[in-house]
């Protein structure tokens, strides 16, 4: 015999690590409900054979923006390249590697560091809860460059327990109000 069972999930969001902005919610119509180009700014309509797109340009235009912005494998890329595959504290050089032909910069030793820490993001005033605000905090907070920094294994655990020892030590709102320039330098 069957049971149905009902899973009640809690109303407080917790944090998530796979907050995506997936490319379909770019996805935007005219006052009929037709589909329009997904390009920002422009309101032709899709034509063939480019499914969302008014045209090849406008095609490599969005796909090239959403492929730096949103994919972390290329954000993480684009900061390894930025500081040359080289510890921001240490400055130790390390190996790297590319992975799906030449896309990807992957390295045993590098990590990516969010410098604000990603668990902040609510009380730096982002929300994650519609489109509009999902695009605002993954561009100015998650994938901001200038929050984003390369370290080694090492460095980023003895950073992470210096930054968490910090804000227990001290407020988190003195910690947020020490490095909120950081973010809002894009």
């Amino acid at each position: 015999m069957a049971h149905n069972t009902t899973v009640v999930k809690s109303e407080k969001k917790k944090f998530n690590s796979k907050m995506i902005v997936y490319i379909g919610e770019f996805d935007k119509y005219d006052n009929n409900s037709k589909l329009l180009c997904r390009n920002s700014g422009c309101l032709n309509y899709p034509k063939f054979p480019y499914r969302k797109y008014c045209s090849k340009k406008c095609n490599r235009e969005f796909e090239r923006w959403y492929y730096h912005n949103f994919y972390w494998e290329r954000v993480r890329s684009d900061i390894f390249k930025r500081d040359n595959y080289t510890c921001q504290i240490c400055k130790s050089s390390y190996p790297y590697r590319y992975i799906r032909r030449g896309k990807f910069v992957r390295s045993k030793f590098l990590e990516c560091d969010h410098i604000v820490p990603r668990s902040l993001y609510t009380k730096l005033g982002y929300k994650y809860d519609t489109h509009e605000n999902k695009v605002k905090a993954t561009l100015e907070f998650f994938h901001n460059h200038n929050n984003l920094r390369t370290l080694c294994s090492d460095c980023h655990r003895l950073e992470t327990r210096r930054c968490l020892s910090q804000m227990r030590g001290r407020s988190i709102d003195l910690f947020i109000n020490k490095n909120k320039r950081i973010v809002h330098e894009r």
